[in-house]
């Protein structure tokens, strides 16, 4: 209870002699890192896993992050992933699930992950025409398809949303 939930920067200085938090961070980290911080290594996380692509070490990627900053991951994962090939979708689906699961991340972190590309999902899509497909992949990875309030908030941002929920629906 150091860290106020209202302090998104992470410029509160009791906070940061916070010793081990690798260690504790579960589902909220008693961690604080700025939003710059948290930035350069969800830069460098993302790289790293979409080169290494592998599970176990994304797990940390969470771990590492204080909850505040999560859905800055998710967001980039999203990003990246839905503008590329259904293998890396799959990927980042399949991390999803593995944090959903393991309650790395709360439903409101995964949605307000996937709100951004969610609002430019129409545009990525005349580039990229499967990004509706592997948008869904990746909501669903995230349970975020389970939830129909999150589901209709985060569909209803597409012009083609009757597409993108038949796609969550299947």
């Amino acid at each position: 209870r150091a860290v106020p939930l209202e302090d998104k920067a992470g410029s509160t200085p009791a906070a940061s002699t916070a010793g081990s938090d690798d260690e504790q961070d579960e589902a909220s980290s008693g961690a604080t890192m700025s939003v710059e911080e948290a930035k350069t290594r969800i830069e460098e996380d993302s790289k790293e896993f979409f080169s290494i692509r592998d599970l176990n070490e994304a797990d940390e990627y969470f771990r590492k992050l204080p909850a505040e900053h999560r859905h800055l991951l998710i967001d980039k994962l999203v990003t990246k992933a839905v503008e590329s090939k259904e293998a890396d979708a799959q990927l980042v689906a399949d991390l999803f699930d593995r944090a959903h699961s393991k309650n790395l991340c709360s439903p409101a972190t995964f949605e307000e992950g996937f709100a951004p590309t969610a609002e430019i999902i129409d545009d990525i899509a005349i580039d990229a025409p499967k990004a509706l497909n592997l948008f869904a992949i990746m909501m669903k990875g995230a349970h975020l398809h389970e939830d129909e309030e999150r589901r209709a908030r985060l569909t209803s941002k597409s012009m083609d949303s009757e597409k993108l929920v038949s796609l969550l629906s299947s």
